[in-house]
């Protein structure tokens, strides 16, 4: 499967008439760039010049290897949602089946753009991961002054998502998200916490008073300098839960007691979630939520340390998203 084949679908936002350069081309020597471990447009134009004789035998290059100016202004200007339909486009062709796939969706802040005096970065970005192939399915940006409880509808509509367990922190914890999921035949498991003042307590006080007589999963973990022990139940039976009323699909909820030390300090904690899931173990429940986190892991971690993402100083107009979206595209590959 050639990857180029899915670049020929962005449109080109330059003058017809005025190019030198190829915009397969231009977009394909950054891909290759970033996965020769180069950060920023003057990195990519320097491994390209060097490798100038390699890229010819599966680009057109008519005019030589673009400057980096070149690289940094097209990129500037490529729409960003047609690059990100080439991910998608490209992941889904691996992925092929969605159901029965886990899709954990996490947001992440592209540190790299914040203005001096800031503390929030103007571009986040929320993702759909496919945990099982470690492949970015779709992003959306986050619009400014809002969050991602407006991205992620919008995320999610043009996917096909059937049969798909999907997986959101708290944040998530709307009836409107929770409605278009089962309305798409997809399940959840989305974090509880007091955003839902009535929910959240009763099913806190559910647990309380009736987890000793339910089965339970313990697992433990022992690494870097710490020990975890973690206890799921799983409850099915909500008819003291009135609050549940207007959640869509709600069939269950679970909660997670942790306990964690270093050294002589333990540190516990109790977290809550609603699902849609009739007939879940705590062993199934417990790994949902255990690898909800890969998006945190294999992601985001790689984005940051092995792409170096929030250090990038591209910040204007769309480079700083299509940037993103390669480097997602390297990672995958």
């Amino acid at each position: 499967m050639d990857v180029a084949e899915f670049f020929f679908e962005v449109d080109d936002p330059r003058r017809d008439g005025s190019c030198f350069h190829v915009l397969s081309d231009i977009i394909m020597i950054v891909l290759c760039g970033y996965l020769a471990d180069c950060e920023g447009f003057v990195e990519v134009h320097d491994y390209a010049i060097d490798k100038e004789r390699f890229l010819r035998g599966f680009l057109q290059l008519p005019s030589g290897i673009p400057s980096h100016d070149t690289l940094n202004r097209v990129f500037r200007h490529i729409d960003p949602t047609q690059l990100e339909a080439a991910l998608g486009q490209w992941s889904q062709q691996i992925v092929q089946l969605i159901k029965g796939q886990h899709l954990a969706i996490d947001g992440k802040q592209l540190r790299g753009t914040t203005p001096s005096g800031k503390k929030q970065a103007p571009i986040q970005l929320v993702s759909v991961w496919a945990e099982a192939h470690r492949l970015c399915l779709a992003q959306e940006q986050i619009e400014e002054k809002a969050n991602e409880i407006v991205a992620i509808p919008n995320l999610l509509k043009p996917l096909d998502i059937e049969g798909a367990m999907i997986t959101i922190d708290a944040i998530g914890c709307q009836k409107e998200l929770v409605a278009l999921i089962v309305q798409k035949k997809a399940d959840y498991i989305i974090g509880l916490k007091t955003n839902q003042g009535t929910l959240y307590d009763q099913v806190r006080d559910h647990f309380e008073q009736h987890k000793e007589a339910m089965s339970q999963s313990v697992s433990r973990d022992l690494g870097h300098g710490r020990a975890e022990k973690r206890t799921v139940w799983v409850s099915h039976d909500l008819r003291w839960l009135d609050a549940v009323e207007g959640w869509a699909g709600l069939s269950s909820v679970i909660g997670v007691e942790s306990e964690c030390w270093r050294g002589e300090v333990v540190h516990r904690a109790s977290r809550y979630y609603i699902s849609s899931l009739v007939s879940s173990t705590p062993e199934q429940a417990g790994r949902y939520i255990r690898r909800h986190w890969s998006i945190e892991n294999e992601q985001h971690w790689h984005l940051d340390i092995t792409f170096d993402e929030d250090s990038c100083q591209v910040r204007s107009d769309h480079a700083p998203r299509n940037l993103s979206t390669i480097r997602k595209l390297a990672l995958g590959l």
